[in-house]
Protein backbone atom coordinates (compact mmCIF):
# COMPACT_ATOMS: atom_id res chain seq x y z
CA UNK A 1 0.00 0.00 0.00
CA UNK A 2 2.96 2.33 0.80
CA UNK A 3 4.46 1.54 -2.96
CA UNK A 4 1.04 2.70 -4.39
CA UNK A 5 0.85 6.08 -2.14
CA UNK A 6 4.29 7.11 -3.27
CA UNK A 7 3.27 6.35 -7.30
CA UNK A 8 3.97 3.59 -7.98
CA UNK A 9 0.94 1.45 -10.54
CA UNK A 10 1.69 -1.76 -9.66
CA UNK A 11 3.48 -4.72 -7.27
CA UNK A 12 3.83 -7.92 -7.05
CA UNK A 13 4.65 -9.99 -3.77
CA UNK A 14 7.25 -12.92 -3.45
CA UNK A 15 7.58 -15.26 -4.51
CA UNK A 16 7.68 -14.16 -8.20
CA UNK A 17 5.70 -15.68 -10.91
CA UNK A 18 7.29 -15.72 -14.04
CA UNK A 19 4.03 -15.77 -16.22
CA UNK A 20 2.70 -13.07 -13.90
CA UNK A 21 5.34 -11.09 -14.05
CA UNK A 22 5.71 -11.12 -18.11
CA UNK A 23 1.82 -10.33 -17.91
CA UNK A 24 2.44 -7.19 -15.42
CA UNK A 25 4.80 -6.05 -17.48
CA UNK A 26 3.21 -6.47 -21.01
CA UNK A 27 -0.24 -4.35 -19.15
CA UNK A 28 2.06 -2.19 -18.32
CA UNK A 29 3.72 -0.79 -21.32
CA UNK A 30 0.46 -1.10 -23.22
CA UNK A 31 -0.83 1.51 -20.23
CA UNK A 32 2.58 3.55 -21.41
CA UNK A 33 2.13 3.29 -24.77
CA UNK A 34 -1.86 4.84 -24.31
CA UNK A 35 -0.71 7.24 -22.06
CA UNK A 36 1.88 8.31 -24.75
CA UNK A 37 -0.45 8.44 -27.38
CA UNK A 38 -3.14 10.57 -25.16
CA UNK A 39 -0.68 13.06 -24.47
CA UNK A 40 0.65 13.39 -28.35
CA UNK A 41 -3.02 13.90 -29.21
CA UNK A 42 -3.02 16.51 -26.18
CA UNK A 43 -0.92 18.15 -27.69
CA UNK A 44 -1.79 18.28 -31.23
CA UNK A 45 -5.29 19.67 -30.00
CA UNK A 46 -3.62 22.07 -27.96
CA UNK A 47 -1.16 23.51 -31.16
CA UNK A 48 -4.47 23.58 -33.12
CA UNK A 49 -6.09 25.27 -30.81
CA UNK A 50 -3.19 27.55 -30.22
CA UNK A 51 -3.15 28.32 -33.85
CA UNK A 52 -6.94 28.86 -34.57
CA UNK A 53 -6.77 31.21 -32.06
CA UNK A 54 -3.88 33.40 -33.49
CA UNK A 55 -5.91 32.88 -36.74
CA UNK A 56 -8.96 34.52 -35.17
CA UNK A 57 -7.03 37.16 -33.13
CA UNK A 58 -4.86 38.17 -36.85
CA UNK A 59 -8.60 38.46 -38.34
CA UNK A 60 -10.35 41.01 -35.35
CA UNK A 61 -6.91 42.88 -35.39
CA UNK A 62 -7.21 42.89 -39.27
CA UNK A 63 -10.92 44.06 -39.04
CA UNK A 64 -9.74 47.02 -36.37
CA UNK A 65 -6.54 47.77 -39.30
CA UNK A 66 -9.62 48.46 -41.81
CA UNK A 67 -11.71 50.42 -39.60
CA UNK A 68 -8.98 52.75 -38.20
CA UNK A 69 -7.92 53.42 -41.42
CA UNK A 70 -11.38 54.52 -42.62
CA UNK A 71 -11.63 57.27 -39.92
CA UNK A 72 -8.30 58.40 -41.04
CA UNK A 73 -9.62 59.78 -44.27
CA UNK A 74 -11.88 61.40 -42.26
CA UNK A 75 -9.39 63.17 -39.92
CA UNK A 76 -5.45 63.56 -41.26
CA UNK A 77 -4.44 63.68 -37.81
CA UNK A 78 -5.84 60.36 -36.84
CA UNK A 79 -2.86 58.29 -38.40
CA UNK A 80 -0.14 59.16 -36.04
CA UNK A 81 -3.00 60.36 -32.67
CA UNK A 82 -4.09 56.61 -32.82
CA UNK A 83 -0.43 54.83 -32.63
CA UNK A 84 0.22 57.20 -29.35
CA UNK A 85 -2.73 56.57 -28.23
CA UNK A 86 -2.85 52.42 -28.34
CA UNK A 87 0.89 52.97 -26.35
CA UNK A 88 -0.10 55.49 -23.70
CA UNK A 89 -3.31 53.31 -23.03
CA UNK A 90 -0.95 50.02 -22.60
CA UNK A 91 1.62 52.25 -20.82
CA UNK A 92 -1.18 53.47 -18.01
CA UNK A 93 -2.64 49.83 -18.46
CA UNK A 94 0.67 48.61 -16.88
CA UNK A 95 1.41 50.93 -14.51
CA UNK A 96 -1.73 50.47 -12.94
CA UNK A 97 -0.84 46.85 -13.11
CA UNK A 98 -3.33 45.33 -15.04
CA UNK A 99 -3.67 41.86 -16.58
CA UNK A 100 -1.35 41.28 -19.55
CA UNK A 101 -4.95 39.90 -21.28
CA UNK A 102 -6.48 43.30 -20.32
CA UNK A 103 -3.42 45.66 -21.64
CA UNK A 104 -3.34 43.59 -25.17
CA UNK A 105 -7.17 44.64 -25.10
CA UNK A 106 -6.55 48.07 -24.37
CA UNK A 107 -3.68 48.39 -27.21
CA UNK A 108 -5.69 47.24 -29.98
CA UNK A 109 -9.01 48.68 -28.42
CA UNK A 110 -7.79 52.04 -28.02
CA UNK A 111 -7.50 53.06 -31.41
CA UNK A 112 -11.15 53.05 -32.13
CA UNK A 113 -12.02 55.30 -29.66
CA UNK A 114 -12.79 58.12 -32.24
CA UNK A 115 -14.33 55.95 -35.18
CA UNK A 116 -17.62 57.40 -34.69
CA UNK A 117 -15.96 60.48 -36.46
CA UNK A 118 -16.73 59.10 -39.90
CA UNK A 119 -20.70 59.97 -39.22
CA UNK A 120 -20.15 63.82 -38.33
CA UNK A 121 -19.96 65.98 -41.85
CA UNK A 122 -16.90 67.46 -42.80
CA UNK A 123 -18.58 71.02 -42.84
CA UNK A 124 -18.03 70.44 -39.04
CA UNK A 125 -14.79 68.18 -38.37
CA UNK A 126 -12.57 70.52 -40.17
CA UNK A 127 -14.09 73.68 -39.09
CA UNK A 128 -11.23 75.59 -37.92
CA UNK A 129 -13.31 78.28 -36.11
CA UNK A 130 -15.30 77.84 -32.65
CA UNK A 131 -18.04 75.51 -32.98
CA UNK A 132 -21.90 77.38 -32.45
CA UNK A 133 -24.10 75.56 -29.54
CA UNK A 134 -25.57 73.40 -31.96
CA UNK A 135 -22.42 72.12 -33.58
CA UNK A 136 -21.10 71.38 -30.81
CA UNK A 137 -23.74 69.30 -29.77
CA UNK A 138 -23.49 67.40 -33.18
CA UNK A 139 -19.62 67.22 -32.65
CA UNK A 140 -20.21 65.61 -29.27
CA UNK A 141 -22.53 62.42 -31.19
CA UNK A 142 -19.16 60.84 -32.47
CA UNK A 143 -19.10 58.67 -29.14
CA UNK A 144 -22.93 57.21 -29.53
CA UNK A 145 -22.15 56.52 -33.40
CA UNK A 146 -18.72 55.07 -32.50
CA UNK A 147 -20.59 52.76 -29.96
CA UNK A 148 -22.98 52.10 -32.61
CA UNK A 149 -20.48 51.10 -35.39
CA UNK A 150 -18.63 48.54 -32.89
CA UNK A 151 -21.29 47.21 -31.01
CA UNK A 152 -22.48 44.04 -32.68
CA UNK A 153 -18.36 42.66 -32.94
CA UNK A 154 -17.96 39.68 -31.25
CA UNK A 155 -13.94 40.00 -30.84
CA UNK A 156 -12.87 41.10 -27.46
CA UNK A 157 -10.82 43.93 -29.15
CA UNK A 158 -13.92 45.37 -30.58
CA UNK A 159 -16.07 44.87 -27.66
CA UNK A 160 -13.63 47.18 -25.30
CA UNK A 161 -13.48 49.43 -28.52
CA UNK A 162 -17.50 50.06 -28.50
CA UNK A 163 -16.84 50.83 -24.59
CA UNK A 164 -14.24 53.50 -24.92
CA UNK A 165 -15.91 55.19 -27.75
CA UNK A 166 -18.82 55.79 -25.87
CA UNK A 167 -17.06 56.87 -22.62
CA UNK A 168 -13.81 58.36 -23.26
CA UNK A 169 -15.49 61.63 -22.83
CA UNK A 170 -17.19 60.83 -19.35
CA UNK A 171 -15.61 62.35 -16.27
CA UNK A 172 -15.05 61.42 -12.70
CA UNK A 173 -16.69 64.60 -11.43
CA UNK A 174 -19.96 63.63 -13.91
CA UNK A 175 -19.38 66.28 -16.49
CA UNK A 176 -18.65 64.35 -19.26
CA UNK A 177 -21.00 63.36 -22.29
CA UNK A 178 -22.94 61.84 -23.41
CA UNK A 179 -24.31 60.07 -20.23
CA UNK A 180 -22.85 62.31 -17.83
CA UNK A 181 -21.81 59.19 -15.55
CA UNK A 182 -19.73 59.71 -12.78
CA UNK A 183 -16.78 57.27 -11.01
CA UNK A 184 -16.52 53.95 -11.40
CA UNK A 185 -19.59 53.79 -13.17
CA UNK A 186 -17.16 54.88 -16.23
CA UNK A 187 -15.64 51.86 -17.67
CA UNK A 188 -12.49 51.42 -16.44
CA UNK A 189 -10.91 51.31 -20.53
CA UNK A 190 -12.72 54.60 -21.04
CA UNK A 191 -11.10 55.55 -17.92
CA UNK A 192 -7.88 55.29 -19.42
CA UNK A 193 -8.70 56.81 -22.35
CA UNK A 194 -9.87 59.91 -21.09
CA UNK A 195 -6.55 60.97 -19.93
CA UNK A 196 -4.55 59.85 -22.47
CA UNK A 197 -6.95 61.39 -25.15
CA UNK A 198 -6.30 64.76 -23.58
CA UNK A 199 -2.81 64.50 -22.74
CA UNK A 200 -2.15 64.00 -26.72
CA UNK A 201 -4.86 66.93 -27.23
CA UNK A 202 -2.61 69.18 -25.76
CA UNK A 203 0.56 68.09 -26.85
CA UNK A 204 -1.29 68.35 -30.51
CA UNK A 205 -1.39 71.38 -33.03
CA UNK A 206 -5.62 72.11 -32.81
CA UNK A 207 -6.85 74.88 -35.29
CA UNK A 208 -7.69 76.64 -31.90
CA UNK A 209 -4.61 76.07 -30.35
CA UNK A 210 -1.15 75.25 -30.81
CA UNK A 211 0.72 72.37 -29.37
CA UNK A 212 2.24 72.52 -25.90
CA UNK A 213 5.09 71.24 -24.51
CA UNK A 214 5.39 68.15 -22.39
CA UNK A 215 5.80 70.06 -19.04
CA UNK A 216 2.96 71.85 -19.81
CA UNK A 217 0.57 69.35 -21.12
CA UNK A 218 1.40 67.73 -17.60
CA UNK A 219 0.90 70.54 -15.67
CA UNK A 220 -2.80 71.24 -16.80
CA UNK A 221 -3.97 67.79 -16.18
CA UNK A 222 -2.09 67.50 -12.80
CA UNK A 223 -2.97 71.25 -11.12
CA UNK A 224 -5.80 71.80 -14.24
CA UNK A 225 -6.55 75.47 -16.29
CA UNK A 226 -9.95 75.91 -15.96
CA UNK A 227 -11.23 74.03 -19.04
CA UNK A 228 -9.51 70.74 -18.26
CA UNK A 229 -9.23 70.21 -14.24
CA UNK A 230 -8.04 66.96 -12.46
CA UNK A 231 -11.06 66.21 -10.54
CA UNK A 232 -12.49 65.25 -14.53
CA UNK A 233 -9.96 61.90 -13.88
CA UNK A 234 -10.16 58.48 -11.99
CA UNK A 235 -7.81 59.63 -9.05
CA UNK A 236 -5.62 56.25 -9.79
CA UNK A 237 -5.38 56.59 -13.22
CA UNK A 238 -4.49 60.47 -12.82
CA UNK A 239 -1.53 58.93 -9.76
CA UNK A 240 -0.41 56.74 -12.17
CA UNK A 241 0.05 59.75 -14.92
CA UNK A 242 1.48 61.87 -12.43
CA UNK A 243 4.08 59.22 -10.94
CA UNK A 244 5.73 58.69 -14.65
CA UNK A 245 5.00 61.31 -16.61
CA UNK A 246 8.14 61.39 -18.85
CA UNK A 247 6.96 57.81 -20.26
CA UNK A 248 4.40 59.49 -22.03
CA UNK A 249 6.88 62.01 -23.24
CA UNK A 250 9.06 59.03 -25.28
CA UNK A 251 5.47 57.45 -26.69
CA UNK A 252 4.35 61.52 -28.12
CA UNK A 253 8.73 61.69 -29.67
CA UNK A 254 8.77 58.19 -30.79
CA UNK A 255 5.00 58.90 -33.10
CA UNK A 256 4.75 62.52 -33.47
CA UNK A 257 2.91 63.78 -36.54
CA UNK A 258 5.53 63.95 -39.46
CA UNK A 259 3.94 67.29 -40.57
Amino acid sequence: MTALKVGADDFLTKPIDRAELILRVRNMLRLKDYSDLLTEYNNKLEDKVKERTVKLENSYKETIITMVSAAEFKDEETGAHVRRIAHYSYLLGRLLGLSKKMNKALFYASPMHDIGKIGISDAILFKTTPFTPQERETMNTHSVIGAKILQKGDSPFIKMGAEIALNHHERWDGTGYPNGLSGEDIPLSARIMALCDVYDALRSKRPYKPAFSHEKAVKIIIEGDGRTMPEHFDPKVLAAFAAHPGNFEKVYEKYKDDH
